[in-house]
């Protein structure tokens, strides 16, 4: 029987008592963060003025220490059937080192060592070699032929050109893991949020793009520019007033404040793939926060500036994490851009990618175009692609595992 997830109510108690568990998980959060930091602001402080930033950089400080404090916190008791997954069957007994480089979160929680645990059972004579600083360097570490996988979220537009100029082929991407609900670090899906006294209740994906980006000449797939409708489009497509969202009354002819993480974050340009085909041309006016270092030796996050500012601006709509939910803040629903129903973020929707900001973790690899894989790797991969695998991710409760047609597509790119 599965357990009902400790970061999202079971249907049968109903939407409103899962709306309430939200809140209160991401009020939890967001005084953890607090506490975790040594910050001594509490939530009745969230309007007040921003403390002083120090210039330090962030990534000087206990950054490390920030992400296994905020991962123990919002993990899933959930139990997924994986039945409709292959079974990992060894195609042939394989030996040597695999050098993984990139992302942290593998050994910031247990995935990793539960990986290397579980795959040493089927294939003894197999190493699992960890070089996992931060997923910004996982491509490079490819192209420096240092490693043999590297693990990120999706790789940037930089990290394709790096490798394509070393190898003159594409990378080969394989999805390992869906990202998390709420799990701070752990690929969390995106949210948009408007103020709670804001009557809108859903967003189109169509819609997003007319609010939060601009006329385009174009935009990237990948490392490809694309100049065809919608990745250019005119500005009769801007959507800048909240009659144009379609609120009415006193609110339609208000403009939108539009707002969110600073644009050089990796969650802002997977937003431009999604949403704004590929461009990066964000409206004028954006509001960008990020993480910074106060006076005191505090962190004062993206996200509690985020909520601070959308919790005092009844016209703010902002990209955020869960992380910024707060009684003050409510989260639309969202319609994907080939239309169908509204879909709002749940444990269920973002295992099942119907939500549309789902994130995703990938393994990227150097494979040379019509020549089979090494041996080891390829059989870690289908390692991963398995039951067994997936169980893996299942266990830590922090990632969520593959469904059964998402690892169908990744297998084909094994072939």
């Amino acid at each position: 029987m599965s357990q009902p997830p400790r970061s999202a109510q079971p249907e049968a108690r109903g939407c409103k008592g899962a709306a309430r568990k939200s809140l209160r998980i991401a009020a939890a959060l967001s005084l953890a963060a607090s506490v975790a930091l040594g910050a001594d602001e509490k939530p009745s402080q969230a309007n007040s003025k921003a403390p002083q930033n120090s210039g330090r950089s962030i990534w000087t400080q206990n950054v490390s220490g920030f992400r296994k404090e905020h991962g123990s916190i919002g993990r899933y008791t959930k139990r997924w059937d994986l039945s409709d997954l292959p079974h990992y069957v060894p195609k042939q007994e394989v030996s040597g080192t695999i050098r993984i480089w990139g992302n942290n979160y593998l050994t910031d929680g247990e995935l990793g060592q539960y990986w290397v645990e579980e795959f040493k059972k089927l294939q003894p004579g197999v190493t699992l070699e960890y070089h996992v600083p931060t997923g910004a360097i996982a491509v490079s570490a490819l192209a420096a032929g240092v490693a043999d996988l590297g693990m990120n979220y999706k790789a940037t537009l930089t990290d394709r050109l790096i490798f394509e100029q070393v190898f003159h082929h594409p990378l080969t991407e394989i999805t390992a893991v869906t990202g998390s609900y709420d799990v701070y670090g752990w690929g969390p899906a995106g949210i948009i949020v408007v103020n709670k006294d804001n009557p809108l209740t859903q967003i189109s994906m169509k819609q997003l793009d007319g609010v939060f980006g601009g006329a385009r000449t174009g935009g990237y797939v990948g490392s490809v520019w694309h100049t065809e409708y919608p990745y250019s489009r005119g500005p009769e497509e801007n959507i800048r007033t909240w009659g144009q969202a379609g609120l009415k009354g006193e609110w339609a002819n208000e403009p939108i404040h539009v707002g969110g993480q600073n644009l050089s974050a990796g969650a802002m340009v997977q937003f431009s793939n999604e949403v704004l085909g590929g461009s990066l041309q964000f409206v004028e006016g954006y509001a960008a926060y990020t993480n910074y270092v106060t006076t005191d030796g505090k962190l004062n996050t993206w996200s509690k500036q985020v909520q601070s500012q959308v919790a005092k601006d009844r016209h703010a709509m902002y990209y955020a994490s869960p992380l910024t939910l707060s009684p003050d803040l409510k989260e639309l629903a969202i319609q994907a851009r080939d239309g169908g129903p509204f879909v709002k973020r749940t444990l269920e929707t973002v295992r099942d990618n119907t939500y549309p900001l789902t994130h995703h973790g990938f393994f990227y690899l150097n494979r040379n175009p019509g020549e089979p894989l090494d041996p080891k790797i390829n059989e870690f991969l289908h390692f991963i692609l398995s039951q067994e695998g997936q169980e893996c991710v299942q266990r830590e409760g922090r990632y969520l595992p593959l469904t059964a047609v998402v690892v169908r597509e990744q297998l084909k790119k094994l072939e």
